[in-house]
């Protein structure tokens, strides 16, 4: 009898044994997480400051028909950091409006095919679109042109002849209090 007590004791020892050697395996396993952890380079800070250094560039969409002023704008505007889309019909417009997110439209209400004004008043009804801002550039600056541009949400209005430097202005204001 003695024999099989002494059988059930290294036994259950061995069990013991195993249940403590699973736990200081668990502590070392933790360890070496810790100490892995701890080697690793949590943050880049010379990186994170490029990184928050790095101002976002923001996107102009310009539309015009005419190419002179098309083509002025849109080598001013990338001139001043900016990225730039530009279309000068409708369904180039289309396709970039459907494929590219902008910040600003530059649009001339003149424009073929396009309703500018329900176009604006449709971006300003929407309820992420009527953040980016909204600029009419047309020769045909009467009153009432420039008034139901203004109701229906545009957010600026320039007459042509225009002179870049303002228009840049103008597209800055709206780009950097957004």
């Amino acid at each position: 009898m003695s024999d099989s007590r002494e059988e059930k004791k290294p036994k259950s020892l061995k069990v013991n044994e195993l249940i403590l050697s699973g736990k200081s395996l668990a502590k070392h396993i933790e360890e070496m997480k810790r100490e892995r952890f701890l080697r690793e380079r949590v943050v880049n800070l010379s990186e994170y400051r490029k990184l928050r250094a790095t101002p976002k560039q923001n996107t102009v969409l310009v539309v015009d028909e005419d190419e002179s002023s098309r083509s002025c704008l849109v080598s001013a505007l990338e001139k001043e950091g900016y990225k730039t889309l530009s279309a000068s019909n409708e369904e180039e417009l289309a396709k970039v409006i459907e494929c590219q997110p902008f910040d600003l439209l530059v649009l001339d209400p003149s424009l073929r095919g396009v309703n500018a004004l329900e176009l604006c008043y449709l971006m300003k009804g929407n309820r992420v679109l009527r953040k980016i801002p909204v600029v009419f550039i047309s020769a045909d600056a009467g009153k009432d042109n420039v008034r139901k541009a203004f109701e229906v949400g545009c957010d600026d209005y320039i007459s042509k002849p225009f002179k870049t430097d303002h228009v840049l202005r103008i597209v800055k204001y709206f780009l950097e209090s957004a």
